[in-house]
């Protein structure tokens, strides 16, 4: 995956050292910022002009709450970088500090002996939260005057987004319209005036202490450590100001394809653990029972294309009336990890009446010399209905991700996510279904 947008390019040159504000920049498009859920990545390119010396004084404006220490070069190019340092708010270059030394590892506890006093602990006053953006600078020398950059890496949690959806159809219910937006709370204390977005819905995860191990995995197509599998959409180039950006994710898509369905679905996401190993526990998902409940549903299609790497965000189905009043019918949420290789979107509006389900488990088996975890289910339907009726049986495989269905008596099975798959099956007029399938977990022999 790339590391992407590039903040305000900002150059500076000469004896004085000088920030250049972002409109400056020679070459804003080379700005990239990838938006995680918990987190920005930004590649910075900085532009630096060498006088006749050889050598600059570049100064750069960090987000709020960064430093310094926090700041990695990804690319120098021709240049040699030094002194990188911060500057106070009265201008005074500050040398960034040195890393601490890390603590050798010990089994022993030594919590009673460091135990502070409680008079002492009442005089603990926490640092004040920073308020305003970081100038750093550094001294850029390069093999002969002229033109040069350079790319900068960091990390920062003050910028936030959010996405959601409506599906919008007629009192037909044939056809959904389907439209998105994401917005961007950009409160780093920066303006962005051009800079290339997009956005990968997962966590880039714990990062500090080695923020060059994880700008250099984006920027070689790798993922940070235990990432779900999760492609970028381009959110094309935005000028991200101080404050909320909206901005639309599906401009033009076509209506959709809709049609009525009932849905089994008695357990959820809830239980999932995305572990290489399965979790043991053997009253998990059994106890307490699932429920039968089985909800008249809508089921819009996915497009074969145009809907990779939407993030995950609420929906709302709404029917645009005759009179051109809006009702709405149903919520739930799409493109969230779970469901995210489905080829269709279901939004519940309510309860089916006349048909129920039933979730038993028939087998439960742990073979340690083989790595191997078994269950057995199997589903029941039971319909009062005149009319036949098609279910969708939906499960997830809550124990852990490396799992394969052994066996299953339904002919149509959909993978849907990491651990979600759906079986579809047809309950007769008056009559019972069931549907059994068997899952087997495996796990990795642990290493010495």
């Amino acid at each position: 995956m790339r590391a992407l947008l590039l903040l305000a390019a900002i150059t500076a040159c000469g004896a004085p050292a000088r920030t250049v504000p972002s409109h400056e920049a020679r070459d804003a498009a080379g700005d990239e910022i990838t938006l995680y859920r918990d987190r920005a990545l930004v590649k910075q390119r900085v532009e630096v002009d060498i006088p006749v010396a050889a050598k600059a004084t570049v100064t750069v404006r960090l987000p709020i709450g960064l430093d310094a220490d926090d700041l990695v070069v990804l690319d120098r190019g021709e240049l040699i970088v030094s002194e990188l340092r911060a500057v106070d708010t009265t201008g005074a270059p500050v040398t960034a500090p040195a890393p601490k030394p890390a603590e050798p590892e010990s089994d022993e506890d030594f919590s009673e002996d460091l135990e502070a006093p409680a008079e002492d602990v009442e005089d603990i006053v926490a640092p004040p939260e920073p308020t305003q953006p970081t100038d750093v600078t550094f001294v850029a020398s390069g093999p002969h005057a002229g033109h040069f950059s350079l790319y900068l890496g960091y990390v920062t949690d003050r910028i936030k987004w959010d996405a959601a959806y409506t599906m919008t159809t007629t009192p037909a219910r044939s056809r959904a319209q389907v439209r998105g937006a994401i917005a961007i709370k950009n409160a780093t204390g920066i303006a962005f005036p051009r800079a290339r977005t997009f956005v990968i819905d997962t966590e880039l995860g714990a990062w500090r202490g080695r923020v060059a191990e994880q700008l250099g995995m984006q920027l070689t197509g790798g993922g940070p450590p235990g990432a779900a599998p999760a492609e970028p959409r381009a959110l094309g180039t935005l000028a991200l100001g101080t404050g909320e950006t909206r901005v639309e994710l599906m401009p033009g898509d076509p209506p959709r394809p809709m049609s009525s369905v009932l849905v089994y679905d008695p357990i959820g996401t809830k239980l999932d653990h995305g572990g290489s190993a399965p979790t043991r526990d053997p009253s998990l998902g059994v106890v307490p029972a699932a429920g039968t409940r089985v909800t008249e549903s809508f089921e819009v299609k996915r497009p074969d294309t145009s809907t990779g790497g939407l993030p995950g965000g609420p929906v709302r189905l709404l029917e645009r009336r005759a009179d051109g009043s809006i009702a709405v019918l149903g919520e739930t949420r799409l493109f969230d990890a779970a469901t995210r290789v489905a080829g269709v979107d279901t939004v519940a509006i309510g309860t089916a009446d006349g048909v129920t389900g039933k979730r038993e488990r028939r087998d439960f088996t742990i073979d340690d010399d083989g790595k191997r975890l078994v269950e057995e289910f199997v589903l029941t339907l039971t319909s009062t209905r005149a009319v036949p009726v098609e279910v969708v049986l939906r499960e997830h495989l809550y124990r852990g991700q490396n799992w394969t269905l052994a066996y299953r008596s339904a002919l149509d099975a959909e993978k849907e996510g990491p651990q979600q798959i759906s079986m579809r099956t047809t309950v007769p007029a008056h009559g019972e279904t069931k549907v059994l399938y068997v899952v087997v977990y495996t796990w990795e022999p642990a290493t010495k």
